[in-house]
């Protein structure tokens, strides 16, 4: 079994991430020995959906043979009454609780108690390149991204067949059934359009043409992808004092498997523009990744000058920015490439800056140093740049 960065809670807590990321497969292996409630398995909702009560009183019995034992609930957001329940329990039991989930938004719109800062919140993401170590093949995730279902299957029939089904089903049919959407049409095509421009500004009134649908639907519907974790909108950096600055939202899809079979375009190789946006989607993703499983205090932005220079990624803690990324998709990189970096440098003259391409030797380019994804990410997950949080 691959090791997964995410390191195991001593606490109660809320563990968060899309479907297949693995959630369940995770909680399995650190708790053998829990209670486990699957919200998934009919039996499971109908008893706790008519009363929730019932886990009050399982967990006391429980509690009777584990004093320290770990109840863990997968899809806690299907019956988020739960967890006023579980509030409670953990108030007045020795009990841990490891709950998981795969949308924040029917926690939310559910009014539930989100604990209070009883359960310490992690995310879970697809595989990155450093719990694949050895394994991992660069082109392979580029189109078939890392699912941890897709990417133990051999088959790469099989593996279009996983993502194809994920869309299918879980994507429009399951989102739909949550009642996030009335419009199913609509949404359908709008997530096709959502993955044909990532890695772009997001244009709200582009897209709602195209869908038939207001600025504020298409708006709600990028705020469905975020709050189901499919997606989020990487914000412009707007805190510069010298500079006038522009930018409008851009979009990432949490996975390029999947981003790949919403567009319908899982067969062939991922080449030419569209396959830079694929790495550049891969590169944010990973360090999002490593940032959340290293508890990171910060945020990420992009950031884009009046004139048209632009960095594809800023991570900054408050008003500092403690690193500007440049992402090419080259094996050959050249001082053209610099142009954002430079452009940045003249506001943030002691920001590190580095280039990162698919080369597969480090250079140093006029000063600024140029290296591979998955030497950048190796050096994130270290600490560098961004310190020991």
């Amino acid at each position: 079994m691959i090791s997964r960065l995410l390191p195991p809670p001593k606490k109660s807590f809320l563990l968060l991430g899309p479907r297949m990321t693995g959630k369940s497969t995770w909680l399995n292996a650190l708790y053998p020995d829990a209670l486990r409630i699957h919200l998934l398995e009919s039996n499971h909702y109908q008893r706790y959906l008519s009363q929730p009560s019932l886990l009050a009183e399982e967990a006391l019995a429980f509690q009777k043979k584990n004093r320290r034992g770990w109840m863990i609930i997968d899809e806690i957001q299907r019956v988020p009454e739960l967890l006023n329940e579980i509030h409670h329990l953990m108030e007045s039991t020795t009990l841990r609780f490891g709950l998981s989930g795969s949308s924040a938004r029917k926690l939310k719109r559910g009014g539930a108690n989100l604990l209070a800062g009883r359960a310490i919140e992690h995310r879970l993401f697809p595989f990155n390149s450093i719990e694949l170590g050895s394994e991992f093949n660069l082109s392979s995730v580029l189109q078939f991204g890392s699912l941890p279902s897709v990417w133990v299957s051999e088959d790469r029939v099989e593996k279009r067949a996983i993502l194809r089904t994920y869309v299918s089903t879980y994507l429009r049919e399951e989102i739909q059934a949550e009642g996030f959407v009335r419009n199913l049409p609509s949404f359908s095509r709008f997530l096709q359009l959502a993955a044909d421009c990532i890695a772009q500004e997001v244009n709200f009134t582009s897209i709602s043409r195209e869908v038939s649908v207001t600025s504020k639907t298409v708006r709600d519907y990028f705020g469905i992808l975020e709050d189901t974790l499919i997606g989020f909108l990487l914000l412009p950096w707007k805190k510069s004092i010298r500079k006038e600055l522009a930018g409008s939202p851009k979009f990432y899809l949490f996975d390029n498997g999947v981003t790949n079979a919403l567009r319908e375009n899982l067969t062939d190789k991922p080449t030419g523009v569209w396959l830079g946006s694929l790495f550049e989607q891969w590169l944010i993703q990973e360090a999002r990744s490593i940032l959340a499983y290293r508890q990171f205090e910060g945020s990420l932005y992009y950031w884009k000058a009046r004139g048209g220079n632009e960095i594809d990624l800023i991570i900054a803690r408050g008003n500092n920015p403690l690193l500007a990324v440049e992402i090419k998709n080259t094996s050959n990189p050249s001082k053209s490439d610099l142009v954002g970096l430079r452009s940045f440098s003249e506001e943030y003259p002691k920001t590190a800056k580095i280039l990162v391409t698919n080369q597969a030797y480090p250079r140093q380019i006029e000063g600024i140093e140029s290296t591979s994804g998955t030497e950048f990410i190796r050096r994130l997950w270290a600490g560098e740049w961004t310190g020991k949080d």
